[in-house]
């Protein structure tokens, strides 16, 4: 295309340069060359369009190039802010586990203090003292029955108490064997058979005896079933009725510690 062009420009230029010799050229070759002078006209023309095109072509193409570059920058400061705000929750989210496992180491002392106190010698619990058992086949029977307990044969001594208050349900140490046999359930973790044991311990001595560490323990055993209102409710119900024990006293701290919300992150 532009050997061809070139050569027409050449041919144009020698027709003329004869014009000017000669100054005698025929109307055909006049012709001819306004012909050829349309032609190179027509094909400048045609390459000062394409110019303009690719010219616009590149703007375009500059200016897309542009708008990405923007929605990049956009982007990386919207990851940027992402990256941040995940940083915070996750923040926020080990001080609430902190805060949690404070909680409840609390609740484990406390029940592991129970544990040991249930684990204990009449002696060593002064306001729930058991009564000694007196000489005679029902305290022997309760005893051989405590002492599986305490060497940790629960299966054992639930059928040992639960034998024993069949044998003698109006002997003065019933109401305590069948606290036992809830203590045994609880310490197997079998807190809804547990339930029904301390119940039977708070519905047979609504006034005294092993009522409020029977509350206290029912209390745990619906902490454990995860429903803390019911619960909160059991405690409640052993400050109100027996306001100077010591289950009395554990239950406050256990409500306080259900009560205090975990730390708010800043």
């Amino acid at each position: 295309m532009g050997g061809k062009r070139v050569s027409r420009v050449g041919l144009v230029t020698a027709v003329i340069g004869l014009v000017a010799l000669g100054g005698c050229a025929s109307r055909g070759n006049l012709r001819e060359v306004r012909s050829e002078i349309a032609a190179v006209r027509n094909e400048v023309e045609e390459v000062r369009k394409t110019q303009e095109s690719s010219t616009r072509e590149l703007a375009k193409t500059v200016g897309e190039l542009k708008a990405l570059e923007g929605q990049v920058a956009k982007l990386a400061q919207a990851e940027q802010g992402t990256a941040r705000q995940a940083a915070r929750v996750e923040s926020r989210l080990g001080e609430t586990e902190e805060a949690v496992r404070g909680l409840r180491a609390s609740l484990d002392g406390i029940s592991q203090e129970l544990a040991r106190r249930a684990m204990a010698s009449p002696s060593e619990n002064p306001p729930e003292r058991e009564r000694p058992p007196r000489p005679g086949p029902a305290e022997q029977h309760y005893a051989a029955a405590l002492a599986n307990f305490r060497a940790r044969e629960h299966g054992q001594a639930v059928l040992d108490f639960t034998d024993f208050i069949a044998r003698y349900p109006q002997h003065p140490l019933a109401t305590q064997a069948q606290f036992w046999i809830g203590e045994a359930y609880y310490l197997q973790r079998d807190y809804r058979q547990a339930l029904v044991e301390y119940q039977k311990v708070v519905d047979g001595t609504p006034k005294g005896g092993k009522a409020a560490d029977a509350l206290l323990k029912i209390g745990l055993c619906f902490r454990a079933l995860n429903e803390p209102g019911r619960a909160r409710d059991a405690w409640q119900q052993l400050v109100q009725a027996y306001p100077d024990s010591e289950a009395a006293r554990q239950a406050r701290t256990l409500i306080q510690a259900r009560a205090v919300p975990a730390r708010r992150a800043r």
